[in-house]
């Protein structure tokens, strides 16, 4: 009876988290989308290119700052239990993660804003590409700090905030300020990106540490260790993460014309929607997987990931088809000139599908202890990324750069349903099995 109640309060509590994570999430992904379009609209595909080239830049090295410490907060705070000692913990790692990630979030600005005119002219061959890198320089501290505090509100279990501070305020503050200003080309719109990115950072450290007590603390010197040895592995595993994400745009952005990169830029962006789907259900999940199997309860981990599962595959089935059908409509609405990312669009899609069908599996091998596994499969995909990018890129240029990004996202993910189901002992993609 007990077993009955307790899986019942399983579901409810996925489901209602999932309901109010989908909702904020939807927001920031209408608003993203939006964003795209009116930049691909003002801009046009040159300027565009730029903008979303130096955009890439930004959201390379932002992340790279935080060093693997993003998940070890989710995974650390959500796992503070003890009544006694939970906010000093928390204070402590929260004071860890920024006295690390600061001064290299600092030192990455600085070197990308005196690197910015030689990387324009030497490296991407667009001189006109040096402004937007400099102002994007600007971004790189406060867009890694807002999204820092993001992943401390997931592991309070704060979804709502967590999900804002992500990414879904920025995409709507950045779409409101260009729809007020209405820049034309890329330096000043990416003035209107930074402006956004600075006043999300306030508002996040604002309220996270608005009536916290103690704000600050500083962790056992054995925990300190813990955090950071759990780290490393993590910041390896989510630098290789970034790289396969991303490493397509740059590497069009070396060879290909910016116009290029503009309609690779959009049907990427626009495909990855697919993922607010896994993004959301995970922001819920992440925490309980941390939790569950720090208390022993292995069971528990796989209710959750299954239903977890199976919420992410019949909800993304509909938006799957949906895409596939309307690409050439979706892409027309970022401008004429775009109507021919269709087929990049339908590619990309498959590949964010395959993503949403294998379940947290990421998340579950951090969250479980078994990051080092999560980051000897992120190494394979990286290396097949990067001959698959080297061959089919000067071969077939966009859709080359198309089919190697979605195989690598599919790949990564079998890869860690593999290792999930032979470390844990299930299998993510048996989502009708009786629970």
């Amino acid at each position: 009876m007990k077993l009955t109640i307790a899986l019942s309060n399983l579901k409810k509590e996925l489901l209602l988290g999932s309901f109010f994570a989908f909702t904020i999430k939807a927001g920031g992904v209408a608003s993203a989308f939006a964003l795209n379009i009116v930049i691909a609209r003002n801009l046009g595909a040159e300027q565009a290119g730029y903008f979303f080239l130096a955009q890439t830049i930004l959201l390379i090295l932002a992340p790279f700052s935080r060093q693997g410490l993003d998940n070890c907060l989710i995974r650390f705070i959500a796992g503070y239990k003890d009544k006694d000692t939970n906010e000093n913990n928390v204070a402590g790692i929260y004071r860890l993660a920024l006295q690390r990630v600061t001064p290299v979030a600092l030192s990455l600005s600085a070197s990308l804003w005196f690197a910015s005119e030689w990387l324009a002219i030497y490296v991407f061959s667009k001189p006109q590409l040096g402004s937007a890198l400099k102002l994007c320089s600007l971004a790189i501290t406060p867009l890694a700090l807002a999204q820092l505090h993001a992943y401390c509100f997931q592991g309070k279990k704060r979804i709502v905030l967590s999900m804002l501070f992500e990414s879904s305020a920025l995409a709507t503050l950045a779409f409101a300020l260009i729809c007020l200003i209405q820049p034309n080309n890329a330096p000043d719109t990416m003035r209107c990106y930074l402006l956004a990115t600075l006043l999300v950072f306030g508002c996040a450290l604002y309220i996270w540490n608005k009536g916290r007590n103690p704000k600050l603390f500083s962790l056992a010197p054995r925990e300190r260790e813990h955090v950071l040895s759990t780290a490393r592995p993590m910041f390896v595993t989510f630098a290789l993460f970034q790289f396969i994400q991303w490493s397509s745009q740059l590497l069009l952005g070396i060879w290909e014309h910016a116009s290029d990169i503009a309609l690779f830029a959009t049907a990427h962006r626009t495909a990855m929607l697919v993922s607010f789907i896994l993004i959301a259900i995970n922001s819920i999940a992440a925490p309980k997987f941390a939790e569950a199997y720090k208390l022993g309860e292995l069971d528990e981990v796989r209710k959750i990931a299954l239903h977890s599962s199976r919420i992410m595959t019949l909800t993304a089935f509909p938006v799957l088809v949906a895409m596939l059908l309307l690409a050439p409509a979706l892409m027309r609405l970022f401008g004429k000139e775009f109507e021919d990312g269709a087929i990049l669009l339908r590619i990309l899609v498959l590949g964010q599908f395959v993503n949403i069908l294998t379940g947290s599996v990421a998340y579950l091998l951090q969250m479980t202890g078994h990051e080092k596994l999560l980051r000897n499969n992120a190494t394979i995909a990286t290396i097949f990324m990067v001959t698959g990018s080297l061959v089919f890129i000067p071969l077939f240029g966009v859709y080359g750069a198309a089919a190697v990004t979605a195989l690598t996202v599919a790949g990564q993910n079998i890869l860690c349903v593999y290792q999930v189901k032979r470390v844990l002992g299930f299998n993510t993609l048996s989502i009708f099995q009786k629970i």
